[in-house]
């Protein structure tokens, strides 16, 4: 009776601790350039060491491991394994159609600063640009957009003129070559585009409009009950590391002077979502 009793407690334990898989994945970049997400990668580990079950810290007790998807993929090919639940995690631009498919983390990783926005363009098309006051002046340019990208749904609503492509490499070759007019690039991922332009380039980046587009990007896990927990978790671990500064550290380090690139601008506000 005795034993009876200690495997129900036993079982009654087990279904009220959440537990979490052995690996967690994360999706590769569909150009395979890791450095990309390395910001959120890193973030992830963090919150889920800042998080991390007491059982779990001791020597004999194994954790989780991060790690990046064997496969390379879009942002919208990743939103749809999570919500199958082949993948863990996945960060993105919150919107509302996202927050009800999936189990968002609501966390702003990016401290809300994926709202600020700059253009990169062509240098033949700096005067027309210099000179745009309005926001209504806007929709004479064709943006290049991903196909994945929240930017894409929201410009169109707002009826601006996109044009699309799946390859990330593919938006700034559509832009050399005078299919599109200009790139929304967040202030926060200046450094990332920088890498891809070719020196010389005949690409440049427009020195005074600051265009206000609201987002903000959290993570989400699937709309299962280990994601759910997950979430939790992962909301846990990231309060934890802004409550200890580690959250504004790791920004900083990522990220750095970039926070300054909208200083100083001419701003106009689009509304999106």
């Amino acid at each position: 009776m005795f034993r009876s009793q200690f495997l129900s407690l036993f079982l009654l334990a087990c279904l009220a601790t959440p537990t979490y898989a052995a690996t967690l994945s994360f999706p590769q970049p569909a150009d395979g350039d890791r450095s990309r997400y390395g910001f959120e990668f890193a973030l992830l580990e963090a919150a889920l060491a800042a998080s991390r079950p007491a059982s779990q810290k001791t020597q004999n007790s194994p954790s989780e491991r991060l790690q990046w998807s064997a496969q390379t993929m879009s942002q919208a090919r990743a939103r749809l394994e999570v919500a199958a639940g082949k993948l863990s995690v996945v960060h993105s631009v919150a919107t509302p159609e996202l927050d009800r498919q999936l189990t968002p983390v609501r966390f702003a990783i990016d401290k809300g600063l994926n709202s600020q926005r700059i253009l990169l363009t062509r240098k033949d098309l700096l005067p027309r640009l210099k000179a745009l006051r309005k926001t209504e002046e806007l929709r004479t340019l064709r943006f290049g957009v991903l196909g994945s990208w929240s930017d894409r749904k929201a410009l169109q609503s707002l009826g601006y003129q996109v044009e699309v492509t799946e390859s990330f490499s593919g938006l700034f070759k559509m832009l050399a070559l005078g299919r599109s007019d200009a790139i929304l690039t967040g202030v926060l991922n200046v450094q990332q585009v920088q890498a891809y332009l070719a020196e010389p380039s005949e690409l440049e980046w427009e020195p005074s409009l600051l265009l206000i587009l609201p987002a903000k990007q959290q993570f989400y896990t699937a709309p299962t009950a280990e994601g759910r927990a997950l979430a939790q978790r992962l909301l846990r671990g990231l309060q934890t590391l802004k409550a200890n500064g580690e959250f504004e550290r790791l920004h900083a380090q990522y990220f750095g002077e970039q926070i300054e690139v909208g200083r100083g601008r001419r701003e106009l506000r689009l509304d999106g979502f």
